[in-house]
């Protein structure tokens, strides 16, 4: 089973992925986690597309993240696609909650020396930069191109609802 997982940021998209894992007993891939140096620098683009091509050589895998460059060929292989489609202020509600609960540590989903935080460029980003046109285009394209294997999360809610009804059993408190 080969699974991807998108959507805007601080939408829950790394949660849902590692509950997945736990569930089908399969690899995650945080792109967040490959695609980051310490202290939030941007690794090159050559090895973390390496480190994605070579992750996918797997049977099965969920991989959580957009990173546009190799979507494509993760879009054509994947078996189901799941999109959070959350609007800006569920977001940045999710990301405040996150920088409170993780204030001054490192999420297990992130590059190590990536301390927790919430700036004004990354509130920008949450309510603006990642939702232009170009990006909205791009989630409607996937939602019309992959139909038959894409699954769009509106709600929280909507998302509980999913992992219940795939028999996931554990708890489903916000991580």
């Amino acid at each position: 089973m080969k699974i991807l997982v998108v959507g805007y940021s601080s939408s829950g998209k790394s949660t849902f992925s590692k509950r997945l894992s736990r569930f089908y007993n399969i690899p995650v891939l945080h792109i967040d986690k490959i695609f980051f140096g310490p202290n939030w620098i941007e690794r090159d683009k050559t090895v973390v597309e390496a480190e994605i091509r070579a992750f996918m050589k797997q049977e099965s895998f969920i991989i959580d993240g957009q990173y546009r460059k190799l979507a494509q060929e993760r879009f054509d292989q994947a078996d189901q696609i799941f999109i959070f489609d959350y609007n800006r202020f569920k977001c940045l509600y999710g990301a405040l909650k996150r920088r409170i609960k993780y204030h001054n540590q490192n999420r297990d989903t992130i590059a190590d020396g990536c301390k927790e935080r919430l700036n004004l460029s990354f509130v920008w980003w949450i309510l603006h930069g990642g939702r232009k046109k170009d990006s909205k285009a791009l989630l409607k394209s996937y939602k019309e191109q992959y139909k038959d294997k894409v699954v769009v999360f509106k709600k929280r809610k909507e998302t509980d609802q999913y992992l219940r009804s795939i028999g996931y059993q554990d708890s489903l408190k916000y991580e």
